[in-house]
């Protein structure tokens, strides 16, 4: 198998020791899982391509500059491989939206509000690229960085940024109340 480590944005500065690993995957596991569900996958498809994501990250020989960034982009891959093994990406944005948003364990059904189900579900429905770039963006990346991530320019960012809000806004029925009315 190819090392992909190349390929990745932010590979190639910082080594990763095995002990850095074992302490990003007790601290990041649950937010890459969160990432992974913005995206659309299932619980046990999110906990699988996390999975695989470390183990690539303890597989790699090459330093990698910013692992939150590389572990996103990595277990992402592995989403969109696990999911759709050999079908184009328009295949899986049309299966995210035929889909139920049933992700949860039953911890996170009881910790999830009806409003963040609601946020979760209108996020799904996103178009890919969109829903892409909120995911990078509520997990606290900033333009550059997702740009650099998903090989974007940063003005594409921006403008999927604002196209995702105002579609969320409107699916959920929020107002601009900085507008009169």
């Amino acid at each position: 198998m190819a090392d992909d480590t190349a390929a990745v944005p932010g590979a190639l500065e910082q080594p990763a020791p095995a002990a850095d690993v074992g302490g990003s995957y007790q601290e990041d596991r649950p937010y890459l899982i969160r990432f992974l569900l913005r995206h659309g996958a299932t619980f046990p498809e999110a906990e699988d391509a996390v999975q695989s994501a470390f183990v690539e990250l303890m597989r790699s020989r090459r330093p990698v500059r910013s692992p939150r960034a590389w572990l996103r982009t990595v277990a992402l891959r592995a989403f969109l491989r696990q999911t759709v093994p050999e079908q184009p990406e328009q295949d899986l944005t049309d299966r995210l939206a035929a889909t139920c948003v049933d992700w949860r364990t039953p911890l996170q059904a009881a910790e999830l509000g009806e409003q963040q189900r609601r946020v979760l579900h209108a996020l799904v429905q996103l178009p890919f690229k969109q829903r892409s770039v909120m995911a990078w963006h509520l997990d606290g990346f900033a333009t550059g960085e997702i740009a650099e991530a998903m090989g974007l320019e940063k003005a594409a960012v921006l403008q999927n940024l604002s196209r995702a809000r105002r579609t969320l806004k409107q699916q959920l029925g929020i107002t601009d109340r900085r507008r009169p009315q």
